[in-house]
């Protein structure tokens, strides 16, 4: 909450409203993440303070955990990551709170949904939901630890049928951006999934946009496989 939610909510001026806050604060009601923004911690600090994703859904509205933090959530990947990234609908500056680094990723009001409210650890978080979330770490794979996480990530959700492929299809056709279906589109042709309904770019592309534009050329997908396939699925794509 901000300065100006007390203010309104206790019709309070600046000066009552920052005492209220500084008695708040040493009372361990709540604690200041930024300036101007506060969390309320209630009874249980303890508890708050150890769930870093309600915290990062807390700090901008609206925003929801995706990416590497919801492939994390949805048991998608073992690798945990150091830092919490949410998407948002504005730029912000990342923040850093109580030993954990939160991190926000812009998306155009278009690209805003496909997330629910899930309960962790008795807390409210918003999360996208399981097909989202890998869209969103495909279309923006240097937040979702690389395109290999995003890769095995897209695997492990298909062979655990937590996914419907028809789902992932339409909503990556709603998001209207052509790398993204292509990146998709070729990764679910390795697994010998029908990729029926999405649109290669019309311009060639990375794989892996975060490196050099190398190896062989998939004319289907517009797509230069900068990856090797052992390394995307080193169990196989069976």
């Amino acid at each position: 909450f901000t300065n100006g939610t007390i203010s309104a909510l206790f019709n309070l001026d600046q000066y009552q409203t920052r005492r209220l806050l500084d008695r708040m604060e040493q009372a361990g009601l709540a604690q200041r993440v930024e300036r101007g923004k506060f969390i309320l911690l209630g009874l249980t600090p303890e508890k708050t303070l150890a769930n870093p994703l309600f915290i990062g859904c807390h700090l901008a509205t609206p925003s929801y955990i995706s990416f590497w933090s919801a492939l994390h959530f949805h048991g998608f990947t073992e690798q945990a990551p150091r830092s919490v990234f949410a998407a948002v609908t504005r730029q912000k500056k990342r923040v850093e709170f109580h030993g954990t680094r939160f991190q926000f990723v812009a998306l155009r009001p278009a690209s805003f949904f496909g997330y629910r409210r899930e309960s962790l650890a008795d807390l409210p978080v918003t999360v996208a939901d399981e097909p989202k979330s890998i869209l969103d770490s495909l279309a923006l794979p240097q937040y979702a630890g690389g395109i290999v996480e995003a890769a095995k990530a897209l695997q492990v959700a298909l062979r655990e049928g937590r996914i419907e492929l028809p789902i992932l299809v339409e909503y990556a056709m709603r998001l209207r951006n052509a790398s993204l279906a292509s990146r998709l589109g070729y990764l679910l042709d390795l697994l010998g999934q029908p990729a029926d309904g999405l649109a290669a770019s019309k311009g060639p592309l990375k794989l892996d946009p975060q490196r050099a534009a190398r190896g062989r050329f998939v004319r289907r997908w517009q797509v230069y496989v900068n990856v090797e396939t052992d390394e995307l699925f080193p169990q196989g794509v069976a």
